[in-house]
């Protein structure tokens, strides 16, 4: 599995955490599974190949997903099951107080769902799709998307929550309020980003968790508990095993190296 990230020219990195694409090696990775841990983030994904297929963490079976489509805010991990074909994804990043006033939806109603792009309803975007697939380097596709984005999309970052979130401190799980109402933040979280401000904490937690073990995989999980402030060691291993299915120790024995977006092979 091969995963590459490309930055944003300058104008567009308040909106796009990074561009990504993803290939299987052609003849091994067909029909393995990799489990998605989620991010944060929100992504458009445009397969050029064969789509793969996905499993939410609570469903009973897996589902077949549409070439181009959009995933909001994951609450748990996700399987995805590589096509027979060899797969091919470019995909875009978006940072999570961008997406909400870029595509003019209520981000809630996309939390725990993979949609066909098209049903965001946004000018333009089939023929988008065709630029992407007709391009034929990564900066081309870079340049069309920015060039979309920046020809068709309004945005202004002073009526977003990009302050509360880079105001937030992850390890103590606390947010300021800058003068208005936890319940009113509530309420702009659930809309603008998809979950509410605690879980979403909570999610960035776990990343930076995750990076601190495969950073020192020998380091006590005492003493990453203790960094992250959770109450005891058990208290982080329920919350990991939560988002990523495994326990830190099976979450190591696991680990894709050459992956990011697909954090584990689960088969």
């Amino acid at each position: 599995m091969q995963f590459k990230k490309y930055s944003a020219s300058k104008p567009f990195q308040n909106l796009i955490a990074y561009f990504w694409t993803l290939e299987s090696v052609e003849g091994i990775e067909s029909n393995m599974a990799y489990r998605f841990v989620p991010d944060a983030y929100v992504d458009w994904v445009f397969h050029l190949g064969t789509p793969w297929s996905l499993k939410f963490a609570d469903h009973q079976s897996p589902e077949a997903t549409r070439k181009f489509h959009v995933f909001g805010q994951i609450e748990r991990y996700l399987d995805l099951t590589l096509p027979k074909d060899k797969l091919k994804v470019f995909g875009v990043k978006f940072h999570p107080w961008a997406a909400n006033k870029l595509w003019n939806v209520n981000m809630n109603y996309l939390t725990n769902s993979c949609m066909d792009l098209s049903d965001l309803d946004l000018p333009h975007i089939t023929f988008l799709k065709e630029q992407i697939c007709m391009a034929t380097s990564i900066s081309e596709r870079i340049d069309r998307i920015e060039g979309y984005i920046r020809e068709n999309l309004e945005y202004n970052e002073r009526d977003t929550l990009k302050d509360y979130v880079n105001a937030m401190d992850v390890n103590t799980q606390t947010l300021s309020n800058h003068n208005i109402s936890a319940r009113r933040l509530q309420q702009r979280f659930k809309t603008e980003i998809g979950i509410s401000s605690k879980l979403f904490m909570k999610t960035l937690r776990i990343n930076d968790v995750i990076e601190s073990i495969k950073a020192n995989p020998e380091q006590l999980l005492t003493q990453v508990a203790l960094e992250h402030n959770y109450f005891d060691q058990s208290h982080l291993i329920k919350d990991f095993k939560k988002f990523t299915g495994y326990s830190p120790s099976a979450f190591l024995k696991a680990i894709n190296p050459d992956g990011d977006i697909l954090n584990l092979r689960i088969h």
